[in-house]
């Protein structure tokens, strides 16, 4: 499948609108039924505004129904959190797909628990909490003490030794991989996918240099994604940029978007470094220190928001793993794998060079931008052929149904051992039951009740 940003004679609609059939729209208009819009030259009559300046474009993204509800991302993937050598004895806070974890480190195995005791939701993750217990951790408020493999509650220290609620909750744990230098996270409630199914080849070869950051960022997931596939912003945005002061960057391209296996691929058919504005003159003024022609990398992108930029030599990646609404974790890397000395050389320079000027500079350029996005409303333009394909690839390829709002669970506990709480504290978890029967193992909720995701098992299958 391939997606181009030139007009075509039959219909020169704008990316994101749809011509009349038999007509040609102006771009950002649509033509009237049985008319033919003006050519280009003629679309606006002296002295007169042009046609559909007052129009605010795509008023929401109802034509990709999953990706505009995935507010927080989907829930079947692997994501990268944290570098590993930040865990250890002490616990950490992470937010993923607006579900709060703690992660611990056990005789030498990280371990993820959903970061809120059940009793009175405190995070689990508190500074004040301890391990009491070899292989348990102890929330600081009442006691509470959770097995750090099974999430399973095997004490309730201020209810004596034989607390009749132990082994009757438990806290959700996730499943977690350590992969270079990283902390990866599962989310979904499916057998977890094998890691290399969401971590690029690239980077998995035993003999790469991968170095990189990760920071959290303000914005939605989607406008970080969506800009760093951008073709159009990199040529004007980052043109002073340092990490490209003595590049010539293109004014503007003639591109298409393939699809090749999970990654999209932006192709550059033509770059036009200068160029003649009718009634403006030309762009952009010359500098002699532009002595080199750029934006020649090959950027690809995929799920569940991966980025690709290879260079001659290296290749940079990047992440934007969503936390909340309108924040994420930003994860970049830069990796080579061309030889011993190569890459020695390699991490010389990203140390010196790469990490501040290009994972720090350059893309806070970026930060920016994603910072005070607000969409839709959009008038798009012909480079967003870029963003339009990744909508459609979250649409056509993406695991699961999306995380439309973040994740609090009730007081039940285990997702797939049955148990029994008694007492006003289980009427909550106990809600989705039938009237007089228990819920069985496994068995799911009703699609939209309330504070549960359509996927997510009830009380009696899944931890909190």
């Amino acid at each position: 499948m391939v997606a181009t940003n030139e007009e075509t004679p039959a219909a020169a609609a704008t990316v994101g609108t749809e011509a009349a059939p038999g007509t040609e729209a102006a771009l950002g208009t649509e033509a009237a039924p049985g008319t033919e819009a003006a050519p280009r030259a003629q679309r606006t009559a002296p002295g007169a505004r042009p046609g559909g300046i007052g129009s605010v474009g795509r008023r929401d993204w109802a034509t990709w129904p999953k990706y505009e509800a995935a507010v927080l991302g989907f829930r079947n993937y692997w994501y990268p959190v944290t570098w590993s050598r930040k865990v250890g004895a002490k616990p950490i806070a992470v937010t993923v797909g607006g579900e709060k974890i703690m992660l611990i480190r056990e005789k030498g195995q990280i371990r993820a628990l959903h970061d809120r005791c059940p009793h009175r939701g405190v995070p689990l993750s508190h500074p004040m909490a301890t391990q009491e217990f070899p292989g348990t951790w102890t929330c600081c408020y009442h006691g509470w003490t959770f097995d750090l493999e099974t999430g399973v509650l095997v004490a309730a220290i201020t209810d004596g030794p034989d607390s009749p609620i132990c082994g009757k909750v438990a806290v959700r744990t996730y499943p977690v991989q350590e992969r270079l230098g990283l902390v990866f996270v599962w989310l979904g409630d499916e057998t977890p996918r094998p890691l290399e199914d969401d971590v690029p080849a690239e980077l998995l070869s035993p003999t790469a240099v991968v170095a990189g950051r990760i920071t959290t960022r303000p914005g939605n997931w989607r406008f970080g994604a969506e800009n760093g596939f951008d073709d159009g912003h990199a040529k004007y945005l980052h043109r002073n940029a340092l990490w490209t002061k003595r590049v010539k960057m293109p004014v503007w391209s003639k591109i298409r978007v393939v699809r090749d296996g999970p990654w999209i691929t932006r192709m550059k058919d033509a770059m036009f470094y200068e160029a003649e504005f009718p009634g403006l003159g030309a762009w952009p003024p010359k500098r002699w220190y532009r002595n080199r022609k750029g934006n020649k990398t090959k950027v690809s992108l995929r799920l569940p928001g991966t980025l690709r930029v290879a260079y001659e030599t290296w290749t940079h990646f990047e992440w934007w793993v969503p936390t909340g609404e309108d924040e994420h974790i930003y994860v970049q890397l830069a990796a080579m794998d061309r030889g011993r000395m190569s890459n020695l050389r390699f991490r010389i320079y990203y140390r010196l060079w790469v990490r501040w000027v290009f994972h720090g500079m350059f893309n806070d350029e970026d930060r920016l931008m994603v910072d005070v996005m607000d969409a839709p409303p959009e008038r798009l333009y012909r480079p967003d052929v870029s963003i339009t394909e990744w909508r459609k690839l979250v649409e056509d390829t993406a695991r699961g149904a999306p995380i439309t709002e973040a994740y609090r669970p009730t007081i039940a506990g285990l997702r797939t051992i049955p148990f029994e709480v008694s007492g006003s504290a289980s009427e909550e978890s106990m809600a989705a039951a039938k009237p007089g029967a228990a819920a069985a193992p496994g068995a799911t909720a009703a699609p939209g009740t309330p504070g549960t995701p359509e996927s997510r098992p009830t009380a009696s299958a899944q931890g909190s």
